[in-house]
């Protein structure tokens, strides 16, 4: 059902009272069960063993996904990296760079760590934003998850990769391929989900700090602390800090410098029947951002920009050719800070009631913040020599389910609701004359316009055992996307719009709209060996069409009809799980085809300087095959993942064209990583740890800013060698003040390829040239040298 125009649902006193008696008589009978019995009870010590281990199941995305064996007996497509998997990203690389060494997970961006932003592509569905296409398909429909906690904006659908810039603070990451089971999934799960796990409190003390240097002045401080059990709370603090100039370089001698820093608490006390525990996160990173290059010389495209009339001024062409392949505009002609921030704070109850019943609850809040500070003085004399966006958005909402453990099923059931605000405030401005603007007064476009969101779900699946080795789950979701939009760039920016009513971005009237749906799903497992699994899973998922930036819907686009967009996805696999195969031990295979139809797409095109040109639609095709394997080989730990995929347009319009048939931008046609590491003990108590892992991204596909449409036209294929050596000395070296110190070398690309992250078509208007169709590229990572300190207490 879709209903336009209506009041929006508003969590009023009433329903806060509700959910705060809720949360109350949870801690409530948290408290009352942690002295109902005396500890030194050994059978009480035992169910508390037990209990402790299935309440943490529910922490961040299941301590148990973490494991070979919960992925095996999985019915989904999913991949999980643990800590040694994550270090193949590097000492200073951030979540986005770790995605990569995960099936079917291509990544982009103009840096080299994790200050930096980077799209993710999973399947070729995107989240994040890297590049400078002006057209974002499927753009947001990724979940992305720290410790459980939703850290998507519910307005836009953006996630940014610099809120968790470093990765030393994780245990792991789980990537989930398509929809999911309904009691994991949030508001934008139609091409999966990441789940990024932090370090969980341990009952025994320790710690770890990792000192980092190298190439283009990188430099980063890694450290966690664990507690130990204290007064029968164990806490866990992590965190880490970097900086490191671009190996982008501008004839001035200008070096784009970038930094960030991450910090992680939680504390938890288990008790006889479950455990309570509070956690806090936040994560900042930015970087001075260059353009894309031209890969070869245009005429009009200088380093030192254009005067007022639009002519080049004196100096050399840029291009990867003329300038250098990995060059770019000398800072006082255009430069951009790009700042991202989240921080969060959650708390979480598991209960176990009684043998057959677990309640869980998850409440939290979390704000991020954007921050452009943009120059651009390309044109002499323009009217937009500045840019200030400040966009934001605060969200807080509770999550309440309950396990049901039955002789022939497994049950949850439950559901959650969320509240998001999100301002678009932006200001372009000069304050030369005769313009005399300001941030505050912005003399160009701006906008401030509002968006409230509601999202509200119930659940419920019901895994069914009716023999031992096979499983069926059938799920249901019932889904509500409430929205009020409201246009204030006439109140906050008064002044201006006094002055320039014209410049204002937000056109439309206030508006609200409300839509609900049912999101079935299916997923089967049958176990006829014991180390063989086949599978399969069926799933619908929603989400709202992301909002914001110039343009868009409620905006400039009148809201009708249904603007939900919808994933259909099909999986079928294989799973191969062994303790010990052979000469093998640890060994877990995993291949499956997928199938997903994204329909009802909304796709904004803009122009490269940031022009809204107008609404795409869309309706697309995803499919491919997703293969993995990890085992150990006597000292050796193997690894490797492979890609194979197309994707393709059933209908694409923009600007009354269709252009349907044609490929969906910036999805490789494969992808591959494979790599080994040794762990060889060399006498003495020295352990040498030598690794090497290759990375390969194929053929893909760019956008057509001139057409605002995809392109036939591809960009190369590249893969880049990586090497590193490690060696773990004896804690005597230390004095005993420490458990192990590890030296490492990484050389990462150590081949030194070049190759383009990211290329576009070009319409002519980041640099107001009066041709187009020219290629605009971000150069990928040059070879890079780093050590790293590891010292383990």
């Amino acid at each position: 059902m879709t209903r336009s125009s209506v009041r929006r649902i508003h969590i009023g006193p009433s329903a806060s009272r509700t959910l705060a008696a809720t949360i109350a008589l949870v801690l409530a009978t948290a408290v009352h069960a942690q002295t109902a019995q005396p500890a030194q009870d050994k059978a009480q010590a035992l169910r508390r063993i037990v209990v402790h281990a299935k309440v943490l199941e529910t922490e961040g995305i299941h301590v148990r996904g973490l494991s070979q064996r919960a992925i095996f007996k999985s019915a989904l497509g999913d991949k999980v990296m643990d800590r040694q998997q994550i270090a193949a990203a590097g000492p200073v690389g951030g979540s986005a760079q770790a995605l990569a060494y995960a099936p079917g997970v291509a990544v982009s961006s103009y840096g080299a760590t994790g200050s930096t932003k980077y799209q993710i592509s999973i399947n070729g569905i995107k989240q994040g934003w890297g590049g400078f296409s002006g057209g974002e398909v499927d753009n947001g429909s990724i979940a992305v998850s720290f410790d459980g906690v939703p850290m998507v904006n519910p307005a836009t659908g953006l996630w940014e990769s610099p809120e968790v810039p470093q990765t030393g603070l994780l245990a792991g990451i789980r990537v989930t391929y398509g929809p999911g089971d309904p009691v994991d999934r949030w508001y934008n799960n139609i091409g999966g989900a990441i789940a990024f796990v932090p370090l969980q409190p341990s009952a025994q003390p320790g710690g770890e700090l990792a000192l980092s240097y190298g190439s283009f002045n990188t430099q980063n401080v890694a450290f966690n602390l664990q507690t130990g059990s204290v007064g029968g709370w164990e806490t866990v603090i992590a965190g880490g800090a970097g900086s490191a100039n671009s190996f982008r370089r501008s004839p001035d001698g200008y070096a784009w410098p970038s930094k960030n820093f991450a910090a992680f608490i939680k504390t938890r006390k288990t008790f006889s029947n479950g455990d309570i525990s509070f956690g806090g996160y936040i994560g900042d990173g930015h970087g001075w951002r260059p353009t894309p290059i031209p890969l070869t010389p245009v005429p009009d495209i200088s380093v030192n920009g254009q005067d007022a009339n639009g002519n080049p001024n004196p100096g050399p062409l840029l291009s990867q050719q003329t300038t250098g392949y990995y060059s770019a505009l000398n800072q006082n002609v255009w430069a951009k800070d790009d700042y991202n921030r989240t921080w969060m704070l959650y708390a979480r109850q598991n209960l176990r009631l009684d043998e057959h019943t677990t309640l869980h609850n998850l409440v939290w809040y979390r704000q991020g913040n954007r921050l452009h500070k943009h120059f651009n003085n390309y044109v002499s004399g323009a009217s937009n020599l500045y840019e200030y966006n400040n966009p934001y958005s605060k969200t807080y909402g509770d999550k309440l389910w309950t396990e049901l453990t039955l002789p022939y099923n497994d049950i949850a059931l439950g559901g959650y609701f969320l509240n998001s605000k999100y301002n678009s405030r932006n200001a372009f401005y000069s304050p030369l004359a005769p313009y005399f603007g300001s941030y505050l007064v912005p003399n160009a476009k701006f906008r401030s316009d509002y968006w409230y969101v509601t999202d509200l779900a119930a659940f419920i699946q019901d895994t069914i055992t009716p023999v031992t080795g096979f499983s069926i789950t059938p799920g249901l979701r019932a889904v509500s996307f409430q929205t009020d939009y409201y246009p204030r760039g006439n109140v906050d920016f008064a002044q201006a719009y006094a002055l320039y009513p014209g410049n204002d971005q937000g056109k439309l009237p206030a508006a609200s709209t409300r839509y609900d749906k049912l999101e079935p799903s299916l997923s089967a497992r049958w176990q006829p060996l014991r180390w063989l699994a086949l599978y399969g899973n069926w799933g619908v998922a929603y989400r709202l069409p992301p909002v914001g930036g110039g343009g868009g819907l409620y905006q400039s686009q009148p809201v009708g009809g249904n603007i939900l967009e919808r994933g259909l996805e099909w999986q079928a696999g294989v799973k191969m799980h062994w303790y010990q195969a052979g000469a093998f031990r640890d060994v877990l295979l995993n291949a499956n085809y997928y199938h997903l139809h994204f329909s009802n797409q909304f796709i904004g095109v803009s122009s490269g300087n940031g022009q809204f040109l107008g609404l795409g639609t869309g309706d697309s095709n995803y499919h491919g095959v997703n293969l993995s394997a990890e085992g150990a080989l006597g000292v050796a730990h193997l690894f490797g993942n492979a890609n194979f995929e197309q994707a393709y347009f059933n209908h694409y319009a923009f600007n009354g064209t269709n252009y349907d048939g044609l490929p969906v931008s910036y999805v490789p046609d494969t992808t591959f990583n494979v790599g080994a590491y040794y762990r060889a003990p060399m006498g003495g108590g020295i352990v040498l740890k030598p690794r090497a892992w290759y990375q390969y991204t194929g053929s893909q596909h760019v956008f057509d800013n001139n057409l605002g449409a995809p392109s036939q036209q591809t960009m190369p294929a590249y893969g880049t060698l990586n090497l590193a050596v490690g060696a773990e000395l004896p804690r005597e070296l230390a004095g005993g003040l420490a458990h192990s110190i590890e030296l490492n070398l990484e050389v990462l690309n150590a081949l030194g390829k070049r190759y383009n992250a990211f290329e576009e078509i070009s319409s002519g208007g980041l640099y107001n040239t009066p041709t187009a169709g020219y290629v605009l590229a971000l150069p990928g990572t040059p070879r890079v040298i780093y050590g790293t300190l590891d010292v383990k207490f």
